[in-house]
């Protein structure tokens, strides 16, 4: 049986919430068998719906249910694809009750059964949503060039609530710790704001998250309304991916108690992780249809990717920052005999590394300070402390609040509440340590973060959500800001920089000093014998240098030799090949064309083995930026395909494009791969047409336009198709591995210029590319 979870504020972190084993009553749900296409467990409401008992719901066909055309539908669909592209389908019951009503079918799987969620359908008679028409009024394009993060949360939040109705859409941004902060909102002028607010982490529990992920948007469209169990209960069904899906009873008191009737959520992920959400909550019963959803979800995506550029933007600012301090304190330490005294003039920089306001060391015999830092017995203590409590098993620890690791430092908490220790060397004590201080702040909470007792009749009491969500405020005080995964990072380089560099070497050198020391006292009687010693062994050296001359000689013989090998059987070749072009009047016109193309290869192999091996004669190849000809680039990759192109009978008209400037091997395979795309997507019955000519030039770029009249594709597809791995059609309907176009797209960014495309599906396809025409540099 399915045993009902006792939820409870104070094990609410642990209720399988993917299993509610029921549904929000304004829909219907069937979970089906993906092979028998027949019905396994129903919600109850199905019952009513249809005037069929429950029990005979259970193992009808589907198509006793549904109309046939949807299960025809199904039966033809390969469900490990997904659904994205046919959600919804409009579906009528087939059961004399309902059979005027129609539903949208929304289609997803879980490990056992399929499972097809039924939302009534919006009157005929109302106005229709169209979702692309609503995507272009949501002004894409000015969330797209809008520079200032913070008006891109400020119009997402506008749009969302135009769009879906609600009377608050707030964006929420947690912290590393998963505590909540409203950083953008749009609401009704009669609600109190939530803005700048904080909430607790208890509030949107691990479970939760882990499940934002799995399914980016959550509807509960009435809190008070009574779910709809599934029968039977004999197993647990995993509806993780359902919108309908119960929310867990917490989490519904916890909305009473916010006065909210309705809610929806859009998880917000950036690179896997759940980075924020898109908060909606309405104050009476609220149903959002899935077109409408899907519109929010798309510019939720939209959002998340916007973020996740600036994120990557700001970590790559700060890498390069770091990188750059990182050389420069490098270098300075190599300059100098003792690498203290480099270290000691790049001090600031030190700092500025890992953003702390002080830095301490002991690398020689005593502690060393700069910046603001704790008094050197408090540095020293410290440093005991970790290495007996957190250095034992690693070389760094780190922390933002010292006082709350170990309360015994409460004292310098004002100028090191924040400690990153890096251990050089636990056999001679030897450390670096940077101190952050004390960031005060005063942070507003929706509410006082903690729970509610509520006792009941029998005299027990249970814990409750937090029933006041008044403003409360915190001055937080003992912490500093937290350190960063690149601070991280770049410490970790720096001690192996210290150890294997600069300090192992300074021990070498003290440890040969003293060996040579005594062995000097020791054989200073010895000096004959040294010195007989030393001329033997330039005699030794002599010898050795003078084998090492033949060797050298005698691999430039052998490259000599290889060289002369590998091209003497080409020359006979080409010697053989001669002779028979004397006598070509015994040979068939075929035969003519047979020998001309084994002559020319010949000679394509011969300039072959001449370039291996003059690669052989270099260390490092230099396939740098150069000025090149991009006819002469396309006329070499046709005749690269020209078996290909006259088996397709495919016809390529160039217009003159001039001298470009770039990676030649590059720019041939973006050439190369746009021709064979378009050799490859060819309509049955007509004859292949690639037209390449150029469409705009200036100082700087020339935009080249490469048309075919292919299958082309719906333009519905003409970002996705730049991504990685992603294909249009099945592996049954064309070859490929869908990287042809991301790899084009990666190496012209790499050249400043970008790819796009144009097409109509049935029309052909339009491929544009800008390439530059000088070193980017010379401006």
């Amino acid at each position: 049986m399915n045993e009902q979870f006792d939820v409870t504020i104070d094990n609410c972190h642990k209720e399988p919430i993917h299993i509610p084993g029921s549904i929000q009553p304004h829909g219907y749900l069937l979970v089906v068998h993906p092979e028998t296409f027949r019905v396994h467990y129903v919600s109850e409401n199905m019952a009513e719906l249809t005037a069929i008992p429950l029990t005979e719901l259970v193992s009808i066909p589907l198509d006793k249910l549904l109309d046939n055309d949807f299960v025809e539908l199904l039966k033809k669909l390969e469900f490990e694809h997904g659904f994205s592209e046919i959600n919804p389908q409009r579906v009528s019951l087939l059961t004399q009750q309902s059979s005027a009503q129609k539903f949208n079918a929304v289609m997803s799987i879980n490990e056992r059964f399929l499972i097809i969620e039924l939302e009534p359908k919006i009157n005929e008679d109302a106005v229709s949503f169209n979702p692309v028409k609503n995507l272009i009024n949501l002004s894409l394009n000015n969330l797209m060039v809008t520079h200032d993060i913070e008006s891109v949360f400020e119009h997402a939040v506008d749009q969302i609530r135009d769009i879906t109705g609600f009377d608050r859409v707030m964006l929420y941004k947690f912290d590393q710790d998963y505590n909540g902060e409203v950083v953008a909102e749009s609401k009704v002028d009669s609600l109190n704001s939530f803005l700048k607010q904080h909430f607790p982490e208890s509030d949107i529990p691990k479970q939760a998250r882990e499940l934002y992920i799995k399914n980016p948007i959550r509807l509960l469209a009435d809190v008070d309304a009574i779910q709809s169990p599934l029968y039977p209960q004999d197993q647990p069904v995993d509806l993780g991916q359902v919108v309908l899906r119960s929310v867990s009873p917490i989490h519904c008191q916890y909305l009473r108690n916010m006065g909210v009737k309705s809610s929806m959520s859009i998880s917000l992920i950036v690179s896997g992780k759940l980075w924020g959400l898109i908060a909606c909550h309405h104050y009476s019963p609220h149903v959002v249809n899935f077109e409408t959803r899907e519109v929010a979800l798309y510019f939720g995506l939209m959002l998340s990717y916007i973020i996740s550029l600036k994120v990557q933007a700001d970590a790559e600012h700060r890498d390069s920052v770091v990188r750059s301090l990182n050389a420069s304190i490098t270098e300075k330490m190599a300059e100098h005999i003792f690498f203290t005294d480099g270290l000691r003039e790049e001090s600031k920089n030190l700092k500025r590394m890992m953003n702390s306001t002080g830095v301490a060391w002991r690398l020689e015999d005593k502690t060393e300070c700069f910046g603001v830092t704790p008094p050197t017995e408090r540095i020293e203590a410290l440093y005991e402390w970790a290495t007996s409590n957190k250095l034992i098993n690693d070389t760094i620890y780190y922390t933002n609040t010292l006082s709350k690791d170990y309360p015994e430092f409460a004292d310098i908490s004002d100028i090191a509440s924040g400690v990153f220790i890096l251990s050089v060397s636990s056999v001679s004590n030897l450390f670096i340590i940077w101190f952050r201080k004390e960031v005060e702040q005063t942070k507003d909470w929706g509410g006082k973060p903690e729970k509610m007792i509520e006792f009941l009749d029998d005299g027990s009491h249970r814990l409750m959500p937090r029933s006041s969500f008044r403003l409360w405020r915190e001055n937080v005080k003992n912490q500093a800001l937290a350190w960063e995964p690149i601070e991280l990072s770049c410490a970790l380089k720096f001690r192996n920089t210290v150890v294997n560099y600069v300090l192992s070497k300074s021990e070498r050198l003290e440890q040969i000093n003293e060996t040579l020391e005594q062995k000097v006292a020791a054989r200073t009687e010895q000096l004959r014998i040294e010195i007989a010693n030393k001329e033997r062994a330039q005699l030794e050296l002599v010898e050795a240098l003078s084998k090492s001359e033949e060797s050298n000689r005698e691999l430039e013989r052998f490259a000599f030799v290889a060289s002369h090998d590998l091209q003497e059987p080409l020359r006979k070749i080409q010697s053989f090949g001669g002779r028979i072009e004397y006598s070509e009047s015994t040979l068939s016109d075929k035969g003519k064309v047979y020998l001309e193309k084994m002559m020319s290869s010949a000679q394509r192999m011969q300039t072959l083995i001449k370039g291996i091996l003059s690669f052989s004669r270099i260390h490092r190849a230099n396939d740098g930026f150069i000025n090149l000809s991009f006819d002469q680039l396309i006329q070499d990759v046709i005749l690269d395909l020209e078996m290909l192109i006259a088996e397709k009978d495919v016809i390529i008209n160039t217009a003159h494009i001039g001298e470009v400037y770039g990676d030649q091997n590059q720019l041939r395979r973006v050439v190369q791969n746009i021709i064979q795309n378009s050799i490859k997507f060819t309509s049955q019955g007509t004859q292949p047409k690639i037209d390449i000519d150029v469409t705009h030039k200036d100082e700087k770029f020339v935009t080249i336009a490469f048309k075919d009249n292919g299958v082309g594709f719906d333009g519905i597809h003409m970002q996705k198709i730049f991504g990685l791995f992603e294909r249009l059609h099945g592996k049954s309907e064309y070859e490929g591995t869908g990287l042809g176009l991301a790899i084009c797209k990666k190496i012209l960014s790499r050249h400043g210029g970008k790819i796009w495309a144009d097409s109509e599906l049935g029309k052909g396809a339009t491929f544009f590319i800008t390439v530059p025409l000088i070193d980017p540099k010379i401006n």
